[in-house]
C-alpha cells in the first residue's frame, strides 16, 4: 500500500536532480535494470531445468513404484507424502509451490538489486553535475541546492529501506543458509552427472547472485560519499558554510540499505559474510556425515550386475 506513494515521492525527487548530460545516460539506467532481471531469471530458470532433469535420473535409477511420473513426484515432494498418501492433485500442487518458490526466492534478489540500482543511479545523476564543476569557484546557492538534492535523496533512501528492509533481511538469510547447506553437500558423493552439473550450476549461480546483491547494494553507500571527493577540491574563496554542511552531512550519515537494520549493505559486509560462511561451515563439518543419497544406485547396479 505504501509502494505508490513512495514511488511518488521518488519521482519527484528524481525531477528535482539536475538533468542528464546526454539521452545515452537516461535510457542506461533502463537498460541496466531490464538486463540484470532477464539474466538472473534466466540462470534462475536453467537452474531449474537442471533440478528436473538430476531428479527424473534419480526418480529412475531409484524407483519406488512402477510408474516414472510418481516416481518423480514423490521424490521432489518428499516434504508432503511423508504424511499424506500419493494424489495426482496434491502432486501437481507440490510442483506448482516448488516452481513458484523457485522463482520468488529469485525474485527477492532481482528486486533488491533493482532497487539498489535505481538508488545508485540516482547519487550518480548528482554526482556527475557534481564532479562537472570539481574545482571551480561556485556560488553559495549552488552548493546549497546541491546540498538539499542530496538530503533529498538520503531521505528517500531511508524511506526505500524502511519499505524493502524485511525483504532484504529475508534475501541474505536464505542466501546465507544455502551457501552453507551446498558447501556442506559439496562434500557428499553425487550418484550422476546430473546430479554433478546441477550442483555446480546452482552453487555458483548462488554465490554470483549473492555478490550481485551485495555489491549493487554497496553501490549506494559508495555513490552517497563520493561528493566528498569534490567537496575537498572547493577554493578557498569559494568555501562558505553550505560547503561546511554539505561535508558533514556525507562524513556523519550512513547512506546504505539495511537487514532491518541489523547489518548495513556496504562493501565491508561482503567480508564480513565470507568470514561469517567459514566459521559456519568450520562448525558444520565437525558434525558432517556422508550423505546415503548413492546407496540406492550402488545397490540397484550391484543387482542388475549379478543378474
Amino acid at each position: 500500500r505504501k509502494w505508490p506513494a513512495l514511488m511518488l515521492d521518488w519521482y519527484e525527487i528524481e525531477c528535482d536532480l539536475p538533468e542528464y548530460l546526454t539521452q545515452m545516460e537516461k535510457g542506461r539506467l533502463a537498460y541496466r535494470i531490464n538486463m540484470v532481471t532477464v539474466v538472473a531469471m534466466t540462470l534462475s530458470l536453467a537452474e531449474h531445468l537442471l533440478n528436473i532433469l538430476s531428479n527424473i535420473h534419480y526418480s529412475n535409477y531409484c524407483p519406488q513404484t512402477e510408474d516414472p511420473i510418481e516416481n518423480y513426484f514423490i521424490l521432489t515432494n518428499q516434504h508432503l507424502f511423508m504424511i499424506f498418501s500419493y494424489s495426482v492433485p496434491l502432486a501437481i500442487w507440490g510442483k506448482v509451490q516448488n516452481i513458484l518458490c523457485t522463482f520468488i526466492w529469485n525474485y527477492m534478489d532481482v528486486f533488491v538489486m533493482i532497487v539498489s540500482i535505481g538508488l545508485a543511479a540516482k547519487f550518480r545523476q548528482l554526482n556527475d553535475n557534481l564532479f562537472k564543476f570539481k574545482g571551480m569557484r561556485m556560488p553559495e546557492m549552488y552548493w546549497s541546492t546541491r546540498r538539499k538534492q542530496y538530503r533529498n535523496l538520503c531521505e528517500l533512501c531511508t524511506r526505500i529501506d524502511g519499505a524493502i528492509s524485511l525483504i532484504t533481511m529475508i534475501s541474505f538469510s536464505n542466501n546465507l543458509y544455502f551457501i552453507c547447506v551446498q558447501l556442506l553437500r559439496s562434500l557428499n558423493k553425487m550418484p550422476s552427472l546430473a546430479h554433478v552439473a546441477y550442483f555446480y550450476f546452482s552453487f555458483f549461480f548462488l554465490i554470483g547472485r549473492t555478490l550481485a546483491v551485495s555489491l549493487y547494494s554497496a553501490s549506494i553507500n559508495d555513490e552517497s560519499r563520493k561528493p566528498l571527493r569534490v567537496l575537498r577540491c572547493v577554493p578557498k574563496e569559494s568555501w562558505c558554510t553550505e560547503v561546511k554542511r554539505f561535508s558533514e552531512d556525507i562524513s556523519t550519515d550512513l547512506v546504505a540499505l539495511s537487514g532491518m537494520k541489523f547489518f548495513y549493505l556496504t562493501r565491508k559486509l561482503v567480508l564480513s559474510v565470507a568470514g561469517t560462511i567459514v566459521t559456519y561451515e568450520l562448525v558444520l563439518i565437525q558434525f558432517h556425515q556422508d550423505s546415503k543419497i548413492a546407496e540406492c544406485v550402488s545397490s540397484i547396479r550391484t543387482l542388475s550386475s549379478s543378474g
